[in-house]
């Protein structure tokens, strides 16, 4: 991987984990479109830990309540919302890793992703009285959602995002807690790929390379959660709904 393909793989990785737009899904379209290598497993850890660090920063205030136990219903839900990604990754981990070698199939999955963004932007428009606070129900519905995300082309945060409020949260509290149960669940996939990838030699000869693309994947990232709270905050979700639609839709017709 050479040092401009682990900038561009940053900045792609640090805008779109965060937008509402599929960060898997762009980045198997940049490698496909400009011919770049696939990242190696140990590049990929790198690039999920910078922007785990991001939203870490970004909800530290959130973090430290709940570490000390201030909001433990919170705590309580995220543990719920959690528990539907862990079981679909161990036992559809084969189907959900053939996704990746097949860029049509991620396209039809943004094409899903607007759909939902625009069933997300529905019932932001039409809630009259704010939304409430986080239910199990409504967690476990995030969750669910949230083992869906783990299909290249669905973004987890569009996904999280707008089941929120489907299931019936305020925005504020659909974003947070769209990005607290990110946490284990990034936490829980970078365990994974690093007790199952050799690290020892994967660095090697690599070390720019590999800490340009995580300084920048941290700092669009943490970037990326303020401008997406904005547009959240202004009830415009429809944006990224039709931008997803619109790329997924040109890559099926113009680069099959």
């Amino acid at each position: 991987m050479t040092l401009t393909e682990a900038i561009v793989s940053g900045v792609v990785q640090g805008v779109t984990e965060f937008l509402p737009v599929s960060s898997s899904g762009h980045l198997v379209f940049i490698h496909r479109l400009f011919g770049f290598s696939e990242p190696a497993i140990f590049f990929d850890i790198c690039l999920h830990v910078a922007t785990l660090m991001a939203v870490i920063i970004y909800f530290s205030r959130d973090i430290v309540r709940l570490a000390r136990g201030k909001e433990w219903k919170w705590l309580f839900y995220i543990i719920i919302a959690t528990i539907p990604a862990v079981l679909a990754a161990l036992i559809f981990e084969d189907k959900i890793s053939a996704f990746f070698v097949d860029p049509v199939k991620v396209a039809m999955m943004l094409v899903v992703t607007g759909i939902i963004l625009f069933a997300g932007q529905f019932c932001l428009s039409k809630r009259k009285d704010g939304g409430t606070p986080p239910t199990f129900f409504s967690s476990l519905f995030v969750g669910i959602a949230q083992a869906f995300a783990l299909l290249p082309g669905i973004s987890r945060s569009g996904a999280t995002i707008s089941s929120g409020l489907m299931g019936g949260m305020n925005k504020e509290d659909a974003f947070r807690f769209s990005f607290l149960i990110s946490i284990p669940a990034i936490v829980g996939a970078v365990s994974y790929k690093a007790l199952t990838s050799d690290i020892g030699t994967a660095i090697e000869g690599n070390v720019l390379n590999y800490a340009a693309g995580m300084a920048v994947a941290f700092a669009a990232g943490f970037l990326c959660l303020h401008i997406l709270w904005n547009f959240i905050k202004r009830n415009q979700l429809y944006v990224f709904g039709g931008y997803c639609i619109l790329l997924g839709a040109a890559y099926m017709i113009f680069l099959k």
